[in-house]
This record gives structure tokens, C-alpha cells and sequence, in this order.
């Protein structure tokens, strides 16, 4: 009996004893392997995942958010080691933006998004929907002007154009949001924890502070 023919009891029990980095790398070996530990809703699957997690992983013990998978909520918490749109490697050259669910580079991100003032301006985008979309706040001061993601925006006009009662629609959302944001917010900084060190988040924090303060000498 070769491996790739093992019964899929057995590798469920071989399974166990593997941490979600050897799992993704199960994945890559065969197409049965990966049709059985990369099924989004099998519930075989996502407890596969969930206990090498909480066995291997111990700081990541909070559950991913409403429909997201384990797969996916590990990916980018721990196993993605770059840019998911480019080859960039350099940890202190990518941050996760949970708000997008994206672990970039600057240059990534500058490309996938936009600035308030330019979809009010250039795109004439209802100003009443900004508060039904996720934001980022590219800098430590809050007065800058946020940014937002242009599938997301692309997405929440074609929700609203097809609505009746645009009023009530628009207040279903935004009060989704503030929900939103304060889970976005704690999976942010549950990242920082699960993937770098104290020394390396010291480091973050310092060259994000130097970045901050060149930006802004007058």
C-alpha cells in the first residue's frame, strides 16, 4: 500500500498528529489528498484543521469569524509567508489588513484601493455609504484619510443600486460594520501575536512610528 492510497480513516488518524503547516503541505501531494484537507464545508475537514490548531498553534485559540474557514483563517494568521498578490518576502515589508483580509506589501495594497477623497471627486460615491464599508487607516494619526478596497466598493454600489428602501438598507449595513470593526479589530492584533515575536512587533511598531513622523515634519 502506498501513502497515496491509504484509507481515508487512517490518514484522518495519521492527521492528528500533524501541524497545519504539514496539512497545507499534505495538500500539495495528490489531488485525493487535497480534495479531503481543502474542503471549505466538509465537517470532517474543518475539525481536521481546527484541532492541529488549537494542539499546535496555542496562541491562536479564538475561532475564525462567521464563514470563514479554518483553512483559510490559518493561512493568514500563520502559514502565508508573503505577498499574496507578489513575490515580496520581507516580513517587515508586509502587513495584514484584516479589514481586507490581505497580508501585502504597501505597493499591493496602493493598487488594489482608494482614497475617500478620490471616490467622492473622480467616482461621485454616495457619501452615506461610506459608513457600510471597511476602512483602513494607513497611518497612526486618525485625521489622515482612510482608504478603502475597490472590489468592496464595487461590490456594496451594486448592492445599493438594486435596493428599494436605500435608507433602510444603508442602516442594516452600517450597523453590520460597527460590529465588523471590532472583530476586525481584534483579529488584527491576534495576528501580530500569533506571527511575530515581542521582538519583531517591537520592531513593527518602531519603523511604523519612523515612517509616521518623516511622513510628517513640517
Amino acid at each position: 500500500m502506498s501513502f497515496t492510497t491509504i484509507p481515508f480513516e487512517i490518514l484522518i488518524e495519521i492527521c492528528d498528529y500533524l501541524h497545519p503547516s504539514d496539512l497545507y503541505n499534505l495538500t500539495m501531494v495528490c489531488k485525493r489528498y487535497r480534495s479531503l484537507l481543502w474542503n471549505k464545508t466538509s465537517t470532517t475537514t474543518q475539525l481536521i484543521w481546527r484541532s492541529s490548531r488549537k494542539k499546535f498553534i496555542t496562541n491562536l485559540n479564538v475561532d475564525p469569524p462567521e464563514r470563514m474557514c479554518e483553512q483559510e483563517f490559518i493561512w493568514l494568521m500563520l502559514l502565508l509567508n508573503k505577498c499574496m498578490f507578489c513575490d515580496q518576502t520581507d516580513k517587515f515589508e508586509l502587513t495584514m489588513h484584516w479589514e481586507f483580509k490581505m497580508y501585502c506589501c504597501f505597493e499591493c495594497l496602493k493598487q488594489r484601493t482608494v482614497s475617500k477623497s478620490t471616490l467622492l471627486e473622480k467616482y461621485k460615491f454616495p457619501e452615506e455609504l461610506f459608513v457600510c464599508l471597511p476602512q483602513l487607516q494607513k497611518n497612526l494619526n486618525p485625521r489622515d484619510p482612510p482608504i478603502y478596497l475597490i472590489k468592496d466598493v464595487e461590490n456594496l454600489l451594486l448592492q445599493y443600486n438594486y435596493e428599494k428602501d436605500k435608507q433602510k438598507w444603508v442602516k442594516e449595513q452600517q450597523d453590520k460594520m460597527s460590529e465588523l470593526n471590532l472583530e476586525n479589530e481584534q483579529y488584527n492584533t491576534l495576528h501580530d501575536q500569533v506571527r511575530y515575536d515581542h521582538t519583531e512587533r517591537l520592531e513593527r511598531l518602531l519603523r511604523k512610528l519612523h515612517d509616521f513622523y518623516s511622513n510628517h515634519r513640517v
